[in-house]
């Protein structure tokens, strides 16, 4: 399956939510309850009821989109992993963070993240299941904050300006599953769970890096 044709079509009813939701600044939303406190969220999605707008990624991914003002923020992967059947080179592998204004579906802006090697290779049943782009970005309202795995984290103004980034291990589980825990923020700290990359939990500044 091309999985390139499954992520737009599995992403367009997520990035149309009305212009006047509340902010979804990180996985599950406001304090990760997955809970909103909008109440006139549609029931339903189709090609013809509560869809706005559609906008095709680079690639396929696994992670939630998020919500600031009027801006969504997403990632997806592309170059590598995308056929089971021809995965191609590892060594092309790239992330995507993606922004998106949220009242049109124009792209603002796009930052490519270029593969770290070693990386986990496109077998199995883990990462052939959820792909290289699993981790959720998280935002303060400010900045985003975006974890690629053995390709580390990377901060971005909400303008698209890189800010750091910073390398938080290059291990594998034994499995070689990948990598899909998703940051969160608390006060001045990115918290990272880098179980896979370095069997540790990372506190990261979040105007440093």
């Amino acid at each position: 399956m091309n999985r390139r044709l499954a992520t737009v079509c599995l992403f367009a009813p997520l990035l149309c939510l009305a212009a006047s939701a509340d902010d979804w600044t990180r996985f599950r939303g406001p304090a990760g309850s997955g809970v909103s406190a909008d109440s006139k969220i549609p029931l339903t999605w189709s090609s013809a009821a509560n869809l706005d707008w559609k906008t095709a990624l680079p690639g396929p991914g696994a992670s939630s989109p998020i919500i600031v003002g009027d801006r969504v923020l997403v990632t997806c992967y592309s170059g590598y992993g995308l056929d089971r059947n021809d995965p191609g080179q590892l060594e092309n592998l790239v992330r995507h963070l993606v922004c998106i204004q949220l009242s049109t579906g124009k792209k603002l802006w796009q930052k490519d993240v270029k593969v770290v090697l070693p990386e986990d290779p496109f077998t199995g049943i883990g990462v052939t299941a959820h792909g290289y782009a699993s981790h959720t970005p998280v935002t303060d309202g400010k900045n985003v904050y975006a974890f690629f795995g053995k390709s580390g984290v990377h901060a971005f103004s909400l303008a698209g300006k890189k800010l750091w980034e910073i390398n938080i291990g290059k291990e594998s589980d034994p499995a070689k599953w990948g990598s899909s825990s998703s940051p969160i923020i608390y006060k001045n700290t990115v918290i990272v769970t880098a179980s896979a990359e370095s069997q540790s939990i990372v506190g990261i500044d979040r105007e440093t890096g």
